[in-house]
């Protein structure tokens, strides 16, 4: 076994469980979590955002869809139109398209829109009206719909690259 192969599927499969257990807690657990919790769960964003939970998820994606894409070229070892035709390369190929559209929302659509409610919700000062308070709560809450919307979208994606990752050695 070459030790290059065994370096990219440890980084590959460990990279890929956090990234895909964490878009689940966020999406399922935390964000519903955080409007149920009202004013005070943009407090408990923030630190959650300040603890770098922002930072490390593009990172464990990026570790995933490199080490993923490197496999499958080595997989395919120069016979990629071959191997792309075959059960193995179809599942890793489909499951790799999956993470990259995931990552691809995730970067576009879901972060944004979660780092502009924690924004919001820390623009509002003590002298803040109550019409300022609710026109930032209600755009907070928008953006926040938005990110679970998109949260809930990346996570059916990775389920998916899971899935096939998880069957493709059994195609053949």
């Amino acid at each position: 076994m070459d030790p290059l192969v065994i370096v990219l599927r440890l980084i590959h499969v460990v990279a890929g469980a956090l990234w895909v257990g964490m878009v689940t807690f966020v999406t399922y657990f935390l964000q519903p979590a955080l409007q149920e919790a009202g004013p005070e769960g943009g407090k408990v964003m923030a630190a959650v955002q300040r603890r770098g939970i922002m930072t490390v998820m593009p990172i464990l994606a990026v570790a995933t869809l490199v080490s993923g894409l490197w496999l499958y070229l080595r997989a395919a070892g120069g016979q990629h139109a071959e191997f792309a035709r075959s059960g193995p390369g179809m599942a890793f190929g489909l499951g790799g398209l999956a993470a990259i559209a995931a990552f691809l929302t995730g970067m576009t659509v879901m972060r944004p829109a979660m780092m502009k409610a924690v924004a919001l919700a820390q623009s509002l000062g003590p002298s803040a009206t109550p019409e300022e308070r609710q026109r930032v709560g209600a755009e907070a809450q928008r953006l926040r719909t938005r990110a679970g919307v998109a949260g809930k979208a990346v996570n059916h994606l990775l389920f998916l690259a899971v899935a096939a990752m998880a069957v493709a050695r059994y195609l053949v």
